[in-house]
């Protein structure tokens, strides 16, 4: 049994990397896809508790495969210092600067699911990297996400409250996870920095 768990385990790496929809193992087919649109849509509720005054805004955003996510007003500093955004304020950006920001939207990843959260193309292609160290969503975790943003290009970044910094894309597992998400991140509220160290 070990040892098939460590195939099956093995399999799933491969299936990451290499994005294979369905293996066979010990004459049993086993399928691991990502949710379209329409699965989303099916499970919308699930996904995404919590966000009734922003449904019809972000149905709006479902893409083929994945869900537009958006900045909320909080950014923090890795000093640990604050700055709220609003309509007449926005957070500059500065080239070679790292900020923590945090989604409008509060995610639930069932036990049957994994997301990955992935920056948005037209932000890379400003040199803006969203989320690149940490994009792996663990089965069971439930709170906003928090973002590390990092400039890499040679000029500043506009920062404002509501931009669609990053997408969220949904993944079958071979079966519900055992052991669900219980760590030190779980229910997160808005930014949270590192707890590195720190028992869960």
């Amino acid at each position: 049994m070990e040892f098939r768990n460590l195939i099956l385990d093995s399999v799933n790496v491969i299936n990451y990397f290499f994005r294979v929809d369905k293996i066979t193992f010990d004459g049993e087919e086993y399928t691991m896809s990502v949710l379209s649109d329409k699965d989303i849509l099916e499970r919308w509720e699930e996904l995404f508790p919590y966000t009734d005054e922003l449904l019809a805004c972000l149905q709006n955003r479902v893409q083929p495969a994945s869900v537009d996510l958006s900045l909320n007003r909080v950014v923090k500093t890795i000093d640990g210092e604050t700055f709220c955004l609003n309509e007449k304020n926005m957070y500059v950006l500065q080239p070679g600067e790292f900020i923590l920001g945090s989604t409008v939207e509060y995610v639930n990843v069932p036990h049957d699911l994994v997301a990955r959260v992935e920056g948005r193309s037209s932000i890379g292609r400003l040199g803006v990297m969203v989320h690149v160290t940490a994009g792996y969503i663990d089965p069971g975790f439930m709170g906003n996400l928090t973002l590390e943003l990092f400039n890499c290009s040679d000029k500043p970044f506009q920062l404002n409250f509501g931009d669609c910094l990053c997408q969220i894309v949904f993944e079958t597992l071979s079966s519900p996870c055992k052991h669900p998400y219980e760590g030190k991140y779980q229910g997160d509220v808005g930014v949270v920095s590192s707890r590195w160290g720190l028992e869960k």
